[in-house]
């Protein structure tokens, strides 16, 4: 079977190229920069196209079916949702049903629908225009709508292992949006197995990969997958979120939008999952497909101390707040802390006070690193040590050019405690590729599928 793969540099069009491969058929790749050949087609929505050349090309290419896998995240002034998933692909589809084309199947995105919500998605609307005129053609044609795509080259699965690296982890909410992540590998598998099948494939399925989980789940696979442990969560109120979308739109990426924040609201998990069905077996989940295609984060800000240098700073670390402690409890007048307090408004009574608290949280955090700190620990050591600076160089101008550097000393301690939090995660997960090795036992079937769609 000769296969147009439209958009088959992308993500899901790589890994459909593929898998028709691997299964014997000629693919005939459709791209913007393809050149005109026997086999490749330059495929660019952006340029309207008559059906009747549409015709004409896939006629002359001996085309047998059509898979469309184009699609963007978010518009720009080089490509348009109207073009790239309204009227560029329906222009397609008339042609491939003037050609005599056998079947045609389109790769959409779960939540397109005729509801309100997914009619204000531009996005979703979109791609509604395109699933709704090529199911009025006189063509066995297929719509795919899958969760979320995560595998190989995928743009918005880069995004969430960057997000899960971080030490820090922002969450709309509290990210329980539920979600069912699909490997593009499977994906692929689906949509070929719909093109080799006698019995007519039309109609439109919902896809989700092995399990639904939250978002914040999700990108604890996504830590898992990267060896790392446990990070801090941080909600958000979800209008700062949109707030922040909004000037990420700015920026030179093609994910984080307002779209895609309202599209993560709605949540993603189909309502009937023909994923089953149609693999002939249960899909992978989102942690035995990352075991198989490790995630490739954008900006990868793990770090990986040998033990005894670990060891080290977090020792000498604990060593300076409890020296500071003991210097201040013991020696309030010959360190001379009540006469920086004085300086900083707090006298008498007061400045006892603040004396006894600095005492004690410079005391708890020392004792604190002298075992594994808990995630918070490392954020409250930083804001520790930023407050006493910030607070030191507001009061007492002169220690920021004393010439032994009291206040700027404080930068390489702060650089210290930021390697050690992004270090420490990766010394606490030394059980996750046991994890994951014995997930792929239990699920042998769907891992080693994909092992054998990655080769």
């Amino acid at each position: 079977m000769r296969v147009l793969v439209c958009g088959a540099t992308g993500c899901v069009g790589q890994a459909v190229v593929n898998a028709l491969r691997s299964r014997g058929h000629t693919v005939v790749v459709g791209a913007r920069r393809a050149a005109q050949g026997r086999d490749s087609l330059p495929v660019d929505y952006m340029r309207p196209l008559e059906p009747a050349v549409w015709r004409d090309r896939l006629q002359a290419l001996l085309v047998d079916a059509v898979v469309n896998c184009v699609g963007i995240l978010m518009p720009s002034r080089a490509q348009s949702f109207e073009r790239v998933h309204s009227a560029g692909p329906i222009e397609l589809f008339r042609g491939a049903a003037l050609a005599g084309v056998r079947r045609v199947v389109q790769v959409s995105a779960l939540g397109v629908g005729d509801d309100a919500a997914s009619l204000a998605s531009p996005y979703l609307h979109s791609k509604l225009l395109a699933d709704d005129a090529l199911g009025a053609l006189p063509l066995d044609a297929a719509v795919l709508r899958p969760s979320l795509v995560f595998g190989p080259n995928s743009q918005s699965a880069a995004l969430f292992a960057t997000l899960a690296s971080l030490p820090l982890i922002s969450l709309p909410g509290r990210g329980r949006q539920m979600l069912q992540p699909i490997h593009v590998f499977e994906l692929a598998e689906i949509a070929v197995r719909l093109l080799e099948q006698a019995a007519p494939c039309r109609g439109v399925y919902e896809l989700g990969g092995g399990e639904a989980l939250s978002y914040r789940e999700m990108l604890g696979r996504y830590r898992d997958a990267l060896n790392l442990g446990a990070p801090l969560w941080l909600p958000l109120p979800m209008p700062l979120m949109r707030l922040g979308a909004w000037a990420a739109e700015a920026l030179p990426q093609k994910v984080f939008c307002r779209d895609t924040i309202a599209m993560l609201e709605r949540g993603s998990v189909p309502a009937d999952n023909a994923a089953p069905r149609l693999l002939g077996r249960a899909p992978s989940s989102l942690g035995h497909g990352l075991a198989v295609t490790p995630p490739h984060s954008l900006l990868d800000l793990r770090a990986v101390l040998p033990h005894p240098v670990a060891l080290m700073l977090r020792l000498s670390v604990a060593f300076m707040w409890l020296y500071t402690a003991l210097i201040t409890a013991l020696l309030p007048q010959a360190s001379g802390v009540l006469k920086l307090l004085a300086r900083c408004g707090f006298e008498g009574r007061a400045g006892i006070v603040v004396m006894i608290a600095s005492c004690t949280l410079n005391g708890a955090l020392g004792m604190l690193m002298l075992r594994r700190p808990a995630p918070w620990v490392w954020p409250l050591q930083i804001g520790a040590v930023l407050g006493y600076t910030v607070t030191a160089a507001l009061n007492m101008p002169e220690l920021t050019i004393d010439h032994c550097g009291p206040l700027v000393k404080n930068v390489p301690v702060l650089a210290v405690l930021v390697l050690l939090w992004l270090a420490q995660p990766a010394a606490d997960a030394r059980a996750a590729p046991l994890r994951s090795a014995a997930a792929a036992r239990s699920h042998r079937s769907p891992h080693r599928v994909l092992r054998n769609a990655r080769s």
